[in-house]
């Protein structure tokens, strides 16, 4: 019994000095790889939400592409996984300024973010009014 009082003791102080990851909206915190696990549109603000993943991405070999944001301020797509023909990879400038999170010039809103994962979304894109979210995952 005396064993098992020591080891649960033990076992709680390493479990007590383990610290939990700290995920902040900054580069350091948001410099990583990422896929796309989901995208949804909406044609206008009344419109129903669509899943519009396999719209987007019609071939598989797009659905599991990787997009590394380097806290250089750099990023590079690689068409990884199930490879495109020809393979299709892109780099160029990134940056986060608050909640927006602009790639090559083109702003987008972070509307969610954590050590997993972030969401964020672009309005106008096809039509004034619609609205395109994207959800990328940590790898």
């Amino acid at each position: 019994m005396k064993k098992f009082i020591i080891y649960f003791f033990l076992v709680s102080i390493i479990a007590s000095c383990k610290k939990d990851k700290v995920c902040n909206l900054d580069v350091g915190g948001f410099s990583g790889s990422y896929k796309i696990s989901s995208v949804r549109y909406k044609a206008t603000p009344a419109s129903a939400e669509v899943d519009y993943f396999t719209t987007l991405f019609s071939d598989p070999c797009e659905r599991d592409n990787l997009y590394t944001f380097n806290a250089n301020g750099t990023y590079s797509f690689t068409d990884a996984g199930i490879v495109c023909v020809p393979p299709d990879t892109d780099s160029g400038p990134w940056t986060l300024a608050g909640n927006t999170l602009t790639v090559d010039g083109d702003p987008a809103n972070v509307d969610q973010f954590s050590c997993s994962a972030f969401t964020i979304s672009q309005a106008g894109v096809l039509v004034l009014g619609d609205k395109v979210t994207f959800v990328f995952t940590r790898q």
